[in-house]
């Protein structure tokens, strides 16, 4: 007897499939809101509107909405997504270009209601049908769990239609068309710090640079904390700062910290471009375009997936610049998060996260790599789930694909690495420029040569192009820097990259400058070692007089000790004047040069451009006020100028400068006053460097007429020193724009000849230092502050 015919085997799906792809997959609040609100965006929505009520949350979109045959052939239809369907891509890029894709894919975000509450209402129609009643139907999940021996199918779903169209809270718009879902019966209390602690996600989620990048907005209306908003933004008030956007529920999503980051700290920009050839990246530092260059993409998966990149390093200036803003640390809020079709990728860029391996580089050299803590940003892509894929539990990154391999290495090597070999060469050996939200260090001659020098190892490379670099912080420095000679190599590889005619021209003059500048200070030092030589035998018997008196040096070398600076003239010892005729001559020697040289290039020619007449009286002006240094010394000075350099404590140096110096040589009622905290150290410099500074401050107070000048003496680190100036004369003219513009060479606003304070600012940069002027509130009076590095 054969046997009977077997029916055919199939899968059958149990209620309990209900809270396999809801509560038990979604196991966040924040992240179960999330899935809702990707939604909105998949359905090109422009305006999110969350609503918390006592014991429900309404979540209603503009979008592109549902018909009854969407509902009940998509919506309803168990992981299906209409999302994995190409043929709505193209009007989809038109109605907002920055979407590619879409953010999820599975058809299973519409059970993450079930993880926030009990009832769920969803509301719908469909932008072309706008003059429809709005469909409406309603579930009950906890139906789905009194028998999990029941077919999922079998449990009903209600549905009318609404005529009248959307039933919404007040506070909320109603849109013409999309979709509201109403969760009641919530789960879990939505009190104020766990609302703020999804709006702070939700602006990670979207968007951390702003809320128009995207064309995706989203509002918080929570009328129960009104009154604490109130609260809050008058305590702000009443402090005198700014309103903290993260500390209000009510209210647009966004981060507005990032516009203000970008004029104070270092952020690199990278993109492939649309043709998929080219990686082009940009630095900017704190406002001042550093370079752009451009180079071939070495990385295919990535042509069209519309990769970008922003990432900011974060100085100390920057990071408590983001906290007074955001209300948190930068490392509490997140490092570089990754957005993929424009939705954030969870938990990448998370605090405790690091997906792109930085903390793993930067325990290799914490001084030379870049972590999550030194840096904030964002990396967009596209691409289909082949390429980019997220996990399944919605809150552990991306699958691991060929793509995502080439992701996290154009990352590293095109943003972050590109980032790093700016950041530590240029910045992180200035221990100053940490706490300075401008580029005033770097415009200093040291600051010039350290960028210029970043940028030539940079496009050393035959596939790099440099399509713009800046010309403020890249340029001939001065003839007098240190940094000279090493500079002019790195802008001779920038002249030949570029291609720049004019650069080449203007490294060929400095150099012929400089060298003319070598000469006549060789010819100066040989005429002051011939008169050297002819006194050393009175330096000989100095010397035997000296031995011969050993109790008398001690005491003498101990007075040294204390006191650098003598208060007569009868001490002077003839090594001492001898070497203070040598300086003399030195610099006499290269102003006759000078002089000669400039008298030279003018002869024959009719008219000479007020640049060159400034910059060669310029040079000569700074020889002639060493000079007058030197001359001040003459009678006080009980320290060998043998050499330029000396080893002091700058403190305590300019303390006695001022004190058995300065004073002696001041004209009018100016009376000088000078403080120091003590805590010093030593290190080498130039005294007749401090003579410029110094001198040039006072005379300009002078001519201000201040009747009082006070220096006070800082030592905020045990490598640092800072000097803040100030005077009680007229301060700075109402004409000046921006007091940067002082430090400008020739520029006056008074019969001067505008090259004190630049002189100064030479002067400072060679000692690792900055001067930067402030306006006080009274405008009466000027203020400077010093800060130099060991």
């Amino acid at each position: 007897m054969s046997a009977a015919k077997e029916e055919p085997l199939h899968f059958d799906v149990s209620t309990g499939l209900k809270s396999v792809l809801g509560s038990e997959l979604i196991t966040d609040d924040e992240v179960a809101i999330f899935e809702l609100v990707k939604n909105s965006f998949d359905a090109e929505a422009k305006l999110v509107q969350l609503y918390f009520g006592a014991s429900t949350i309404t979540i209603a979109d503009d979008g592109i909405g549902m018909s009854y045959e969407d509902i009940r052939t998509k919506w309803l239809f168990v992981a299906y997504s209409s999302k994995r369907e190409s043929n709505r891509e193209a009007d989809f890029r038109d109605d907002i270009a920055e979407r590619r894709n879409y953010a999820g894919s599975k058809g299973i975000g519409r059970f993450s209601s079930d993880r926030l509450g009990q009832l769920i209402r969803l509301q719908t129609r469909p932008k072309l049908e706008r003059n429809d009643p709005v469909h409406c139907i309603a579930i009950d999940w906890d139906r789905f769990d009194q028998d999990h021996t029941e077919h999922f199918e079998k449990i009903g779903v209600d549905y009318v239609a609404q005529p009248e169209g959307f039933s919404l809270p007040d506070e909320l718009t109603a849109p013409k068309h999309g979709t509201a879902i109403t969760i009641e019966k919530t789960r879990r209390q939505w009190g104020r710090e766990k609302i703020l602690r999804l709006k702070s996600a939700l602006a990670k989620l979207i968007n951390p640079f702003g809320v128009s990048t995207d064309g995706f907005r989203i509002v918080i209306h929570a009328p129960a904390e009104q009154e604490a908003d109130k609260a809050e933004r008058l305590q702000s008030q009443k402090k005198g700062e700014e309103e903290n956007p993260n500390a209000i529920v009510n209210g647009e999503v966004g981060n507005f910290i990032f516009a203000t980051l970008q004029e104070k700290t270092t952020f690199i920009d990278v993109a492939i471009d649309e043709s998929g050839e080219y990686i082009e990246s940009t630095l900017t530092d704190r406002g001042e375009l550093i370079y752009r260059i451009r180079e071939p993409n070495e990385f295919p998966l990535l042509a069209k997936s519309g990769f970008k990149c922003q990432v900011f390093f974060l100085n100390q200036s920057a990071k408590v610049t983001f906290a007074r803003r955001m209300g948190v640390p930068s490392v509490q809020f997140g490092s570089v998060f990754l957005f993929r079709n424009g939705f954030r990728v969870y938990p990448i860029g998370e605090e405790t996260d690091d997906w792109f391996g930085m903390d793993r580089r930067k325990q290799q050299g914490y001084a030379r790599f870049l972590g999550t803590r030194d840096v904030i940003g964002r990396v967009d892509v596209s691409g289909t789930d082949s390429d980019f894929q997220e996990a399944s539990s919605r809150n552990a990154g991306l699958i691991e694909t060929p793509a995502v391999t080439q992701l996290r290495k154009c990352f590293r090597d095109y943003c972050l690495i590109r980032l790093e070999r700016y950041v530590v060469p240029v910045t992180f050996v200035d221990k100053e420029d940490k706490n300075t939200s401008d580029v005033s260090r770097l415009l200093t001659d040291p600051g010039r040569a350290r960028v210029a020098a970043a940028v030539a190892k940079l496009v050393d490379d035959k596939n790099v192009e440099l399509l713009a670099y800046s010309t403020s912080l890249i340029g001939i420095l001065s003839e007098r820097s240190a940094q000279f000679e090493a500079s002019l190599s790195s802008l001779r590889a920038i002249a030949e990259k570029t291609k720049d005619r004019g650069l080449f021209n203007n490294i060929e003059a400095a150099e012929k400058r400089f060298e003319e500048l070598r000469e006549a200070e060789e010819r100066a030092r040989k005429q002051a070692d011939e008169e050297r030589r002819a006194k050393e035998a009175a330096e000989a018997r100095a010397y035997v007089a000296e031995k011969a008196a050993t109790e008398a040096s001690e005491k003498l070398a101990e007075e040294r000790k204390r006191n650098l600076f003598l208060s007569s003239i009868s001490t002077l010892d003839e090594d001492t004047i001898i070497s203070l005729h040598h300086q003399v001559t030195t610099y006499g020697g290269v102003i006759r040069q000078k002089i000669e040289n400039f008298l030279v290039k003018i002869a024959g020619r009719e008219t000479v451009p007020v640049s060159e007449v400034v910059d060669a009286m310029e040079a000569i002006s700074f020889l002639n006020s060493k000079i007058l240094g030197v001359s001040k010394f003459a009678t006080k000075a009980n320290f060998r100028l043998e050499s330029e350099n000396i080893e002091a404590d700058v403190g305590e140096y300019i303390e006695q400068y001022i004190n058995g110096v300065a004073k002696d040589f001041l004209s009018g009622p100016l009376t000088l006053e000078v403080t120091n905290d003590g805590k010093g150290f030593e290190q080498r410099f130039k005294p007749i460097d401090i003579a410029v500074v110094v001198d040039n401050l006072i005379a300009n107070s002078r001519k201000a007429g201040a009747t009082r000048m006070s220096f006070a003496i800082t030592h905020p680190t045990k490598s640092t020193i800072h000097l803040h100036v100030t005077d009680n004369g007229r301060g700075f003219s109402r004409g000046i724009d921006e007091l940067e513009r002082i430090f400008e060479k020739g520029f006056t606003t008074t019969d001067g000849s505008g090259l004190g304070l630049f002189h100064i600012r030479h002067v400072l940069g060679e000692m690792n230092g900055t001067i930067e002027a402030t306006q006080n509130e009274d405008r009466r009076g000027a203020s400077f502050a010093i800060r130099i590095a060991k």
